[in-house]
C-alpha cells in the first residue's frame, strides 16, 4: 500500500519528468528543485495538470545559501523556495529553483501562474536583489 506522500512524489515526477532536477523526502514534505530554464513551464504544468492541481501559491520566499552550511555550501547562491498547495489532492509541495548568475540572479515571474506571487516576489527582490523577469511592478516594498 503506498501512502500520500509516495503518491504525491509519483504524480509530481510524472508531471515534471526529466525537468525534475532532485526529490527529497524528509521530515514528511516532499522538496523538488527544478533548473531556472524549466521553473516557468513547470509551475503551469503543476497547477494545470490533473494529476497535481496545484492551484494555491501559499509561499514565496528568497534564499541566500553563501552562509548554509558553516559557509561550505558548493552551489548557486540564491534561490527561490515555493509552497504550493492544491485542495483537490490535498497536497503540499516545496519547488526550490537556483539563480544561475550569482552576481544577477533573475528567474521568471509566477505572476501569470498565480497572481499572489506579486507580493512574495516583491519581498525577494527587497531582501535578496532576486530580479523577475515578467513581473509588472517589481519595486521595493
Amino acid at each position: 500500500m503506498t501512502t500520500k506522500l509516495e503518491n504525491l512524489e509519483s504524480a509530481v515526477k510524472g508531471v515534471i519528468g526529466e525537468r525534475l532536477v532532485q526529490s527529497q523526502l524528509a521530515l514528511g514534505e516532499l522538496t523538488v528543485v527544478v533548473s531556472a530554464k524549466d521553473y516557468l513551464q513547470v509551475m503551469f504544468d503543476l497547477r494545470d495538470n490533473a494529476a497535481t492541481q496545484f492551484d494555491q501559491l501559499i509561499d514565496l520566499c528568497g534564499v541566500d545559501y553563501s552562509t548554509y552550511g558553516d559557509g561550505i555550501w558548493e552551489g548557486q547562491r540564491f534561490a527561490v523556495v515555493s509552497h504550493l498547495l492544491s485542495l483537490a489532492h490535498n497536497w503540499r509541495l516545496r519547488v526550490r529553483v537556483f539563480a544561475e548568475d550569482d552576481e544577477f540572479p533573475v528567474l521568471a515571474s509566477l505572476i501569470d501562474v498565480w497572481t499572489t506571487a506579486n507580493w512574495y516576489e516583491r519581498e525577494a527582490f527587497d531582501f535578496f536583489g532576486v530580479l523577475f523577469d515578467g513581473h509588472p511592478d517589481l519595486r521595493r516594498i
